[in-house]
């Protein structure tokens, strides 16, 4: 345990001693801060004028103001969570330190949580920013305060489970443009898959007229194929999770999809010690 707070604390400061990590944490107060005012003065206009905007009456507060917010800050993590990520292991490589780092007294496991927890620091410094905003809507708005603690929690399970996905990334590659680059266009496949998801038929697209045997395998193929679709995008499990709603399947599935890819990441670090 001492070797991972070692290599966390080093890695966390590392992020402060260079512009990065005030980079970070300002892009995304800038982003999310105008994504709440914009949401806010909208809420409130709503509340002023309900049949304006196609409602009946005044709309519940959490399906349409906190858990929309809540996803949108997810979605910017996942777009700049790259610049977290993309340094942990890819720079160690560049600089030719990551065969020094292997043959350290540390094992793999020492080298993973710390720098992983390390990310997990800054995503953590980025809740400071998640909170003073729901601190204002706590203010304003009669919400219960779990609902508000369970949003922020919401944000870190979605931010974390991103952040591993760049870990993995980051420790195939070589350099950190890479690596930001790879992990970009992965989260971006995923979001434009979860976006395409909604429209997808539940019908079987194989044509009527082709033999039955034929369309039974494709209207299979293409039910496991939707089901993924629907169901891998990370800001689709955090929906209902942002308006409060504690949902066991949804947290087991950050939690699973998280410790995935640092299985996959220590399977990485053993496959480059086998081939050096």
């Amino acid at each position: 345990m001492k070797n991972i707070w070692a290599v966390c604390r080093r890695e966390f400061a590392s992020f402060f001693v260079t512009p990065m990590g005030y980079v970070v944490v300002g892009t995304f107060a800038l982003i999310t801060g105008l994504g709440f005012t914009a949401s806010f003065i909208f809420y409130a206009r709503v509340t002023e004028s309900p049949s304006t905007y196609a409602y009946q009456g005044v709309p519940d507060f959490e399906e349409t103001l906190l858990s929309p917010f809540l996803v949108f800050c997810g979605m910017v993590i996942m777009f700049i969570g790259p610049l977290i990520t993309m340094r942990l292991l890819a720079e160690e490589r560049h600089r030719g330190t990551i065969e020094l780092l292997l043959t350290h007294p540390l094992r793999d496991r020492d080298i993973v949580f710390g720098k992983y927890l390390a990310s997990l620091g800054m995503l953590a410094v980025m809740m400071l920013v998640v909170a003073v905003h729901l601190c204002v809507v706590g203010y304003f708005v009669d919400v219960e305060p779990a609902v508000l603690v369970f949003g922020v929690i919401t944000v870190f399970l979605m931010g974390a489970a991103f952040l591993s996905m760049g870990l993995f990334v980051s420790s195939l590659c070589s350099t950190q443009i890479t690596a930001g680059t790879f992990t970009f266009g992965l989260f971006f496949v995923l979001y434009i898959l979860g976006a395409l998801s909604e429209d997808m038929s539940e019908e079987n697209p194989a044509p009527p007229g082709w033999p039955e045997g034929v369309r039974g395998a494709i209207g299979f193929a293409y039910g496991i194929f939707r089901s993924l679709a629907r169901q891998l995008p990370l800001d689709a499990h955090a929906k209902e999770m942002a308006q409060g709603v504690v949902a066991p399947h949804d947290i087991v599935y950050y939690i699973l999809f998280a410790a995935f890819f640092l299985f996959l990441t220590f399977r990485s670090l053993e496959s480059r010690k086998w081939r050096s």
